[in-house]
């Protein structure tokens, strides 16, 4: 049995360095790429079954194949933790399970034009559930 957990992004929406920003940071970031931070994301590993965490990362389509995961896990719908299924959703295969908190309307308008992203995996704070 293995488990990995790999974060991926640890920034806010806006990463690191912010655009105009002239913090320590951010300035550090500027000049020495290994500083940059990505909108929050994570990938768990537990034997072959791939979840990623949040869908901060606007890239996602470029960094995962389709079929190379299994599904997402959401802590919650703001954009930042959602902005990479936008592309995803309007893709070609099979559906891609989103594991995530009730939420009334989700973010913009992922509810009401899912695309390939299945929403019925909805998981309550404090619960245990199996993916």
């Amino acid at each position: 049995m293995s488990l990995t957990l790999t974060l991926t992004g640890t920034g806010g929406a806006q990463g690191v360095p912010a655009w105009g920003c002239e913090c320590a940071a951010c300035d550090r970031a500027q000049r020495s790429p290994q500083y940059r931070r990505q909108p929050c994301s994570g990938v768990v590993k537990f034997n072959d079954a791939i979840t990623l965490i949040d869908a901060g990362l606007h890239d996602l389509a470029d960094r995962w194949s389709p079929g190379s995961f299994q599904q997402f896990l959401l802590t919650h719908y703001h954009m930042d933790h959602a902005q990479g299924l936008f592309p995803l959703r309007w893709g070609v295969g099979d559906p891609i399970p989103i594991y995530g908190p009730p939420d009334d309307q989700g973010c913009d308008d992922l509810f009401k034009h899912p695309g390939l992203l299945d929403f019925s995996h909805t998981v309550e704070p404090f619960v245990v559930f199996d993916l």
